[in-house]
């Protein structure tokens, strides 16, 4: 029970981490806040799971290897 207690706490202050950081960097606004909220949930979203389309990756290219004499 002791460990519920803890990961609840931990994720109340996750939240609230987030929530402080939107206010502060989007404005103390109703507005500011909502679009900030979308914002950087999106820019969370992407970075712990990255769209594999986005990016396509591209084979380095070889070197050509020139005849020896």
């Amino acid at each position: 029970m002791r460990l519920l207690s803890k990961i609840l706490w931990l994720l109340a202050f996750l939240a609230a981490t987030f929530c402080w950081m939107v206010l502060f960097e989007h404005g103390f606004t109703m507005k500011g806040f909502s679009q900030g909220v979308r914002e950087e949930w999106q820019a969370l979203m992407q970075l712990v799971s990255p769209e594999k389309s986005a990016a396509p990756a591209q084979e380095p290219p070889t070197p050509k290897s020139t005849p020896s004499k």
